[in-house]
């Protein structure tokens, strides 16, 4: 099995492992809008998926969720185990046919576990040095993959760096002084719309990839060297996206405290339905 992303690479396809039979479209449909989530140890086994998962899946969708996720989980583990994690925050969200994303949504991920240098900054390093010391102290990959519907679409390999200036120069040109208000700003929000109509245009000649059914995309994050995707339209039928962030049991458990969360946590939300979490 492949362990690693090539140091080159911003992207790649990795088949998982997907029994042949378990592939279609027509094997289960989403009921709801919902997602589960996950954050703690590798799920190594059956018996160390959270009760509410099946909770969540029985909400969320019309048949059994564990032949199609436990092949990716196995895959998953083995991946990250290989990279020298033992943790990571999962989530399977389950979406009904939407038009939100006929429109992409251009972008690459934030680095999650942010940890730059205190004393590295007090002497005056320079804003590449305390990059270099955050990507030293975290991942800067992650996992994904479609268990239902269609994948997540990935400028091709070859226009990743030119779209990774592409848009640093679109957001700056079209960024806008403003006091921002709330956490919903609408200033920004507008200047987010407008980056996503602009880079929608400038990519739609750059012909995007994405995973086959069976396949997880493994992909750098960070705005230097991550990789540029998008949701892909899901217009035409539901989606069960699967999202894995690898990382350090210390950074995992501050992730889950900013939110009043104890770790290791499994929760989800279905609109309408009372919340599960254990």
């Amino acid at each position: 099995m492949k362990d690693k992303l090539a140091e080159a690479k911003s992207f790649e396809f990795i088949d998982f492992g997907l029994p042949e039979d378990l592939g279609g479209d027509d094997v289960l449909s989403v009921k709801k809008d919902a997602f589960w989530s996950y954050c703690g140890p590798l799920l190594s086994k059956p018996d160390d998926l959270p009760s509410n998962l099946h909770d969540w899946a029985g909400t969320a969708l019309s048949g059994p969720l564990l032949p199609l996720v436990l092949p990716l989980l196995a895959f998953v583990n083995d991946f990250v185990a290989a990279n020298g994690l033992t943790h990571y925050w999962l989530t399977i969200r389950a979406t009904k046919a939407t038009a939100e994303f006929d429109r992409p949504r251009w972008h690459t991920d934030d680095l999650f576990f942010s940890r730059n240098s205190d004393s590295a900054a007090r002497e005056g390093k320079t804003k590449k040095r305390k990059l270099d010391l955050d990507l030293d102290l975290q991942t800067d990959w992650k996992l994904c993959a479609t268990l239902l519907g269609p994948a997540t679409m990935f400028i091709p390999p070859e226009h990743q760096a030119a779209a990774r200036a592409t848009s640093a120069s679109t957001k700056q040109a079209l960024s806008t002084d403003h006091p921002c208000t709330s956490i919903r700003c609408v200033g920004c929000a507008a200047t987010a719309d407008a980056v996503r109509t602009s880079l929608a245009d400038k990519f739609a000649p750059l012909n995007p990839v994405q995973a086959a059914p069976g396949e997880c995309s493994v992909f750098r994050i960070g705005s230097e060297r991550g990789a540029v995707h998008s949701e892909p339209s899901m217009s035409k039928g539901d989606r069960i996206f699967v999202n894995v962030v690898p990382g350090k049991e210390d950074e995992l458990t501050a992730l889950v405290a900013k939110w009043g969360m104890s770790f290791p946590r499994s929760w989800w939300i279905a609109p309408g339905v009372v919340r599960g979490r254990e």
